[in-house]
């Protein structure tokens, strides 16, 4: 508290002594409440803090629903700091309602303090299961599971989310990194191409996917080559004129979706996949184009 608010508390309470206090509280908790109500944050928050600071010169304890008031009147006015501590301070006291989980929850995404957000959505998803903000809160709490390594806690989670994730990439996103980092990798091809059908510019897709076809191109190529080399006869090398029909099928794909990423962001990675394709496709222009972007990594 400055010298100027300590001087200004202390004239108030000489000021209004005694039942004088009492009648000031009790206007202000009139005027704080009417403010909150009418969706009037800076008013009502200038109303909170002065009842909060009355109460603290008084040695009182101020009652729960004016930390909350403040903490949310705080939130509304863009001040996250302050929001939690008022609503640390309301909670302290047990006043705590699906209004001020959500909005500390909020607050604290806001500061990126990743343990206590979590701690307000899991508190928000057990105590308002049908909630207003409940989707929301699930598809957030998924994610900073993902985000904490939780894997275990976003697997259970995911059941209450996939019906919701047909139409949603960024919940389908969530849910091929939860598998990727799971080793569920026979999965990651078929969410990939999900997420692409909803968000065609989606860079964790578009680079699964590139990647996905290049190396089963290239895999099927050097082992078709080396079984050629070890059995040079025309029955061999038909089989491997039927395979590269496939591989190079494969290496279009890949093609297409690192031109796409190329379009996107011009990645040394990307360059240095684009160079390979086309030498595989016998294209030395467009391999020494893409070799002289590839090195600079």
């Amino acid at each position: 508290m400055g010298y100027f608010r300590q001087v200004v508390i202390i004239f108030l309470i000489t000021v209004f002594s005694g039942c004088g206090v009492s009648k000031r509280v009790g206007e202000l908790q009139g005027d704080a409440r009417e403010a909150f109500e009418s969706d009037k944050f800076s008013e009502a928050l200038e109303y909170f803090e002065e009842l909060i600071d009355l109460q603290s010169a008084r040695r009182g304890d101020t009652d729960g629903f004016i930390w909350y008031g403040a903490g949310i009147s705080a939130w509304e006015t863009g001040q996250a700091l302050r929001a939690i501590e008022y609503l640390d301070q309301a909670a302290r006291r047990s006043y705590v309602t699906e209004r001020s989980l959500y909005v500390h929850a909020l607050a604290f995404r806001e500061i990126d303090n990743l343990s206590r957000e979590i701690n307000k959505l899991e508190a928000y998803a057990g105590e308002y299961p049908d909630g207003d903000h409940m989707d929301e809160v699930q598809k957030r709490l998924f994610a900073t599971y993902l985000e904490s390594n939780n894997h275990d806690l976003a697997r259970e989670l995911w059941p209450f989310l996939e019906s919701r994730s047909e139409d949603d990439s960024e919940l389908l996103e969530g849910y091929f990194i939860l598998n990727r980092d799971m080793g569920n990798d026979e999965r990651l091809a078929g969410i990939a191409r999900k997420i692409e059908k909803l968000d065609r510019d989606n860079i964790t897709a578009l680079e699964y996917l590139g990647d996905h076809y290049f190396w089963k191109a290239e895999n099927s190529y050097q082992e078709e080559m080396a079984a050629y080399e070890n059995n040079r006869t025309t029955r061999q090398y038909r089989q491997l004129l039927g395979a590269l029909d496939e591989i190079n099928e494969q290496f279009r794909i890949s093609r297409d979706y690192f031109e796409k990423l190329w379009e996107l962001k011009q990645d040394p990675r990307y360059a240095a996949f684009l160079r390979n394709i086309y030498l595989r496709f016998g294209n030395e222009g467009r391999a020494e184009y893409f070799n002289k972007r590839s090195e600079n990594r």
